[in-house]
């Protein structure tokens, strides 16, 4: 956990981000992989000789092919075409088959994983049910997702020594936010709860969505339905690409924190409520991934 010395103004609250870009691929997505791995291990629904299968944007897809990998399984990721190729990269270097299927990107170069990942979704239930020795990890439903942010949002109650004022992160499939949230509003019941989201998110957070229009709910919904029915969620923001690029810069060069683009967003974010909030009050972020994997193309990506 860093305290942000730089880029916040005189008179903003203080703002603590909590560097998950150095989890060992890269994201804080290991957290969930080994859960999820070890949670359906135990629950005998992935044995050796199976195959790890998931639909994701890249970050999750990287973290299943680390652990996957290590772990001795077979990892095959479903992504939507578009996506930065340094993801690709990192994957296959594990070892993962990647597969593309095209989408239709928005004129903002933000992408909404909740929305965009929907036809990978269903591609990776068909193959499931085609294949008893395929098992899909379901981040977007898998409670196993939430129960890893748990402990996360346990460690950022240790480090901030109790004292968070508020709590933003990017929301993607929604366990990262609802397993934190959980643990703050528990233990500090005025803690300010704030989404931020791509700008080209078609349905968002804030009209109340549960799930995506037209699909089905064995691709959509889950753990996003969750938070909403939750109310942890005090607040919605919704972030362009460019903002999001141009603090995911700042982060480097201003506070020598070689963070991602989805890191810029949520720092974009935690400033506003900074601001807004005022001094001797604690803001506390995530910095979910590295720029190793923007250096190609910047795209704000949940």
């Amino acid at each position: 956990m860093v305290r942000l010395g730089s880029i916040p103004r005189e008179g903003c609250a203080e703002v603590h981000v909590k560097l998950e870009y150095l989890n060992p691929s890269g994201s804080l997505k290991d957290r969930i992989a080994l859960e999820m791995i070890r949670k359906a291990e135990a629950e005998g629904k992935l044995k050796p000789g199976h195959t790890i299968m998931e639909a994701s944007t890249g970050n999750t897809g990287i973290s299943l092919s680390f652990v996957g990998s290590r772990l001795g399984y077979r990892v095959a990721i479903y992504m939507p075409e578009g996506m930065t190729p340094e993801r690709i990269k990192i994957m296959e270097s594990y070892g993962a088959e990647v597969h593309q299927l095209k989408f239709e990107e928005s004129e903002d170069k933000s992408i909404a994983g909740a929305e965009v990942e929907i036809p990978t979704r269903q591609r990776c239930l068909e193959l499931e049910r085609s294949n008893p020795k395929i098992w899909w990890a379901r981040q977007f439903s898998n409670p196993a997702n939430t129960a890893a942010h748990v402990k996360t949002g346990k460690e950022i109650l240790k480090q901030m020594k109790g004292k968070v004022d508020a709590f933003t992160a990017s929301v993607g499939t929604g366990g990262t936010l609802f397993g934190i949230a959980q643990v703050l509003k528990t233990e500090l019941p005025d803690v300010r709860i704030v989404a931020a989201e791509p700008a080209s998110a078609s349905y968002p957070l804030l009209s109340g969505f549960k799930k995506v229009p037209g699909a089905s709910d064995e691709v959509s919904g889950g753990i996003i339905a969750e938070l909403l029915d939750s109310g942890f969620v005090d607040e919605v923001v919704q972030v362009n690409n460019d903002d999001a690029v141009a603090m995911a810069e700042r982060l480097v060069k201003e506070e020598g924190l070689f963070a991602g683009v989805s890191a810029g967003a949520n720092v974009h974010v935690a400033l506003r409520l900074a601001k807004r909030l005022g001094r001797g009050m604690r803001v506390v972020t995530i910095l979910p991934d590295s720029m190793d994997r923007y250096l190609t193309e910047k795209k704000y990506t949940t």
